[in-house]
């Protein structure tokens, strides 16, 4: 192993445990499916929404992000093309994780960016914790019932097979 590469995993074996220690809810593992679809966030209109509401009982494609975040800036584009693809048979939420941003901030990037798909603030890292979101960006695409069909850090070309 290089130096470089080892000095890479240290660095990486560090940050995973800082964030497991700063957000130890990270480490607890998924939950289940009906209480972590119970939780209640904040919406980027400052409303306090019960997950489950906003999904409406369809497959949901949940998309953890940060204003901050650079990969999500990547990928929140095709998040919003699969958004506008499947609209009416797969509900795509935007989770904003890690508590940094404020509601106006996620507001004025909705504006920014053109979202049309739902917002809501993970401020305490509930969601992200339950689901074992360790990275910015994750992708969750769970089918009707709430189980995971697919999880990565860039959503599917498709979610034909998903669906």
């Amino acid at each position: 192993m290089t130096r470089r590469n080892l000095r890479r995993l240290q660095v990486s074996t560090l940050l995973i445990s800082l964030i497991v220690t700063v957000f130890p809810s990270l480490a607890a593992g998924p939950a289940t499916n009906d209480r972590v679809m119970d939780m209640v966030l904040l919406s980027d209109l400052g409303q306090e929404v019960r997950l489950s509401e906003v999904a409406g009982g369809k497959p949901a494609l949940l998309f953890f992000w940060a204003t901050w975040c650079k990969g999500c800036r990547k990928v929140q584009p095709t998040v919003s093309t699969l958004a506008e693809k499947y609209k009416g048979r797969i509900q795509v939420i935007g989770v904003n994780t890690g508590g940094l941003d404020s509601v106006q901030a996620v507001s004025d990037y909705r504006k920014r960016n053109s979202i049309t798909y739902p917002l809501l603030l993970d401020r305490t890292n509930q969601v992200a914790g339950a689901y074992g979101v360790v990275a910015l960006p994750t992708v969750i695409v769970l089918d009707r019932n709430g189980q995971i069909r697919f999880r990565d850090l860039a959503p599917p070309a498709t979610l034909e097979d998903l669906l």
